[in-house]
């Protein structure tokens, strides 16, 4: 993963968990407008200081949620390209262990199985340029 993919995810993380705290602070800011306790002079201006807040307040969220949206597209790229890389390690990895097995069978003098074969030819009809090509070292001639 380069810097610049990492950047954006990060940037991505920042960005949901920001909306979340503007979210938090509207409930906190409205319940404590509700709450206000004074004279009605006081409560006037407290709530023209939401209001005004508020709006602000608003125009920012609204902001990050749209360059989230826009980001949005390319994070799901990114984490479908991760899980993809993980599926095909895994892969690998399994298909060096099968081909492995097939090498200590081969040169243990042990009988092969029916079920050792079959596994052997599943892997060997794997498609070129996946699988086959970390196993083909230890394929038979």
């Amino acid at each position: 993963m380069t810097t610049e993919d990492e950047r954006l995810r990060q940037t991505y993380r920042a960005l949901g968990l920001l909306i979340k705290k503007v979210e938090v602070s509207f409930l906190r800011r409205k319940a404590d407008l509700r709450a206000f306790e004074g004279t009605r002079k006081e409560y006037r201006q407290a709530a023209a200081d939401y209001e005004n807040w508020k709006s602000r307040t608003v125009h920012f969220a609204n902001c990050a949620r749209e360059r989230r949206a826009e980001l949005e597209g390319r994070v799901r790229l990114l984490e479908q390209s991760h899980a993809f890389e993980e599926i095909r390690t895994a892969l690998r990895t399994l298909a060096q262990a099968v081909s492995d097995h097939r090498d200590t069978i081969r040169t243990s003098g042990r009988q092969e199985t029916t079920a050792d074969r079959m596994l052997w030819l599943r892997l060997d009809l794997l498609p070129n340029g996946t699988l086959a090509d970390h196993t083909s070292a230890s394929t038979p001639p």
